[in-house]
């Protein structure tokens, strides 16, 4: 009997060590090592995983001309995001980490040719919604193209996208003036009639750093147009919750709430209004985060289950807010392939195996804050001249013939 009971103990023991390993979230770094301030702050070995990951997948994609291998074409229209998104980790990576601060300027420069690629923006005409995919509307598109533009000159100095930057800016701020005179709604379109918080706020950030480049004041006026109609015409009245979409031609906000709506547009509207939106965001946590043990997710409706994009938008949040807490349980969610392992090169690769999500990822990891990346020192924070662009047109910006590794390599 006793020996009976000894085996059970062991085997008891065995299961909760095997769960412990596999389930539990004990691999991870310490959530504070994400935190720390710069000048104290480094790389972890997941961060460092995954950048190399990134790195090498647009490192090849820059000989490759339009082709995306690896790349998920039934999430084709999702391709933007995680350009984007992973963009948007380069310029902490190069405040963290000087080691890798070229290379992650270098980066961004690749990752901003693929973001112009046909395949990326495309749908725009391919789904009838016009010739021009830049011009006017499609600011979910471009605005994190002039983010990136903007991110980019910002941290390296280089002028290369200069022109496209100040045309485009020059685009977006027509488009937002014609709005205001109109008076049907203020910022930019997202489709044809209708109108999204989160994607005006990318390029609202856009056009902060273009002033803080070449000393425009578009933040000073037509973003607060866009910030007023926003906080007056799609935010609920009880919470104060951004609200999801705006029908400018019926003059209707969709008062469905959204778990990523609100941490996407929360964080990326901190740098306007800080008092806001760092008030607003503990009422988002109530409603929309739920925990169970060392694990959390975000709803996208507060009546609803876990959603993917709600959890990583938050997960950027919490970093956002520096809510420690609540960034860990989130990573423990949503990094749960905790194993490196290593490629012919000997670069350490995070086991995430996503080119779509890979950069997105890191970045909910790395980003130190959009004021701290504002308030940087970057080349001595510089101002530029405006360059002429009166000449340029969108297909001097964007490429209209596919360019394939085939015709690369020829």
């Amino acid at each position: 009997m006793k020996k009976k009971w000894t085996v059970g103990a062991f085997l008891t023991l065995l299961l909760v060590a095997i769960a412990t390993y596999f389930v539990l979230p004990i691999h991870h770094a310490p959530a504070n090592n994400y935190f720390q301030p710069i000048g104290e702050r480094t790389l972890q070995k997941d961060e460092i995983g995954q950048f190399n990951y990134v790195f090498q997948n647009y490192e090849h994609m820059s000989f490759t001309g339009d082709e995306f291998k690896g790349w998920d074409t039934k999430e084709q229209p999702l391709w933007r995001y995680g350009i984007a998104f992973g963009a948007y980790a380069m310029p902490s990576i190069a405040m963290i980490s000087p080691e890798h601060a070229d290379r992650a300027k270098w980066c961004l420069k690749q990752m901003i040719d693929k973001m112009k690629s046909k395949k990326v923006w495309g749908d725009w005409t391919e789904y009838g919604m016009g010739d021009d995919p830049i011009s006017e509307g499609n600011i979910m598109y471009k605005g994190h193209l002039n983010l990136m533009y903007g991110l980019y000159q910002l941290t390296s100095g280089d002028e290369k996208f200069s022109k496209e930057y100040t045309w485009l800016t020059d685009k977006i701020v027509a488009e937002m003036r014609k709005h205001h005179a109109e008076g049907r709604h203020e910022g930019a379109d997202c489709e044809p009639g209708r109108y999204f918080a989160q994607c005006n706020s990318i390029s609202l950030l856009s056009l902060k750093i273009y002033d803080q480049l070449y000393g425009t004041t578009y933040a000073e006026v037509e973003a607060r147009w866009t910030i007023d109609f926003i906080k007056n015409k799609m935010t609920d009245t009880e919470f104060g919750f951004y609200l999801k979409m705006y029908q400018s031609e019926m003059a209707f906000c969709n008062p469905m709430l959204s778990g990523y709506t609100n941490a996407w547009t929360m964080a990326f509207l901190r740098p306007f209004e800080p008092a806001y939106n760092e008030s607003l965001y503990p009422v988002w946590k109530e409603h929309f985060v739920r925990t169970v043990g060392p694990f959390a997710y975000v709803k996208e409706d507060p009546e609803a289950g876990p959603s993917p994009l709600a959890t990583m938008t938050g997960m950027m949040a919490a970093k956002e807010f520096g809510d420690k807490a609540l960034w860990k349980k989130l990573r423990n969610s949503i990094d749960r392939d905790i194993y490196q392992k290593s490629d012919s090169y000997h670069h350490l690769y995070k086991g995430v195996n996503n080119s779509i999500y890979n950069g997105p990822l890191l970045w909910t990891k790395v980003h130190v804050g959009w004021q701290k990346i504002l308030e940087h020192d970057w080349q001595g924070n510089r101002t530029y001249e405006q360059p002429e662009v009166t000449d340029l047109v969108w297909t001097d910006i964007l490429p209209q013939e596919l360019l394939l590794m085939d015709d690369v390599l020829n």
